[in-house]
């Protein structure tokens, strides 16, 4: 994955403009908590309009293209618990930007199920953010681990 990561951010710097202080993060900020805020509400409509035509969402075993695919596969995703993302980096150069993140998913119940990262490549289109990468790596679910109740336990001083 780490290779898959890098290429996207070489490509991503190739195609981008000089990178400049960009004072309108405000707009990204913005449409990254559109997004999160779309997917957790399970808002087809929202989340297919703030991607662009050529959206790819990638993982460690399969690649989704398209809009109507990318919503799709990240409806199903939410179906399995609140998403939350905790940003760790916003870089914008030009019309591109990256978003790096950390991702945790909670049950209805709230128990922790899932934890891993994102790296997300956003694209300005007639001014408005939109997603066009999504490269998710890491994301594993969280295991309870419980005793067999018929094996001894070693781990305790006696009472």
């Amino acid at each position: 994955m780490s290779l898959v990561a890098g290429l996207l951010v070489t490509a991503l710097l190739a195609c981008a403009n000089t990178p400049t202080a960009d004072t309108g993060r405000a707009p990204l900020e913005a449409a990254i908590q559109r997004w999160i805020t779309a997917l957790n509400a399970h808002d087809a409509t929202t989340l297919s309009a703030m991607m662009t035509d050529d959206v790819e969402l990638l993982d460690h075993s399969s690649t989704v293209t398209g809009r109507d695919a990318a919503a799709r596969a990240m409806l199903g995703f939410a179906a399995r618990g609140r998403l939350v993302q905790m940003t760790r980096e916003i870089t914008i150069a030009g019309d591109v930007a990256w978003h790096v993140a950390g991702l945790a998913q909670a049950r209805k119940d709230g128990v922790m199920q899932a934890r891993g990262q994102t790296l997300e490549i956003w694209k300005r289109v007639n001014g408005e953010w939109k997603l066009q990468r999504r490269l998710v790596a890491g994301v594993t679910p969280e295991i309870p681990v419980t005793r067999p109740t018929d094996e001894p336990v070693l781990d305790r001083t006696p009472n």
